[in-house]
């Protein structure tokens, strides 16, 4: 099973994201991919934090400060 990049979120249009959120609930992948994000904005590097949060926002995730 090959996750979705950060990147790859990023790419998705507006109108496409709640397809893509419902196509990865239903393959049983949305749960380990947001963990991966969550991981990476917590644990990795300033370039990767910056993505994790941006494909976290680009998918309607709000961050809490």
């Amino acid at each position: 099973m090959q996750l979705t990049k950060p990147e790859e979120i990023l790419a998705l249009s507006k109108d496409a994201v709640a397809r893509f959120i419902s196509d990865q609930t239903s393959s049983k992948t949305f749960s380990t991919l947001m963990k991966r994000l969550n991981a990476d904005l917590l644990d990795g590097d300033e370039p990767t934090r910056r993505t994790a949060a941006r494909a976290l926002d680009h998918l309607g995730f709000v961050e809490r400060v």
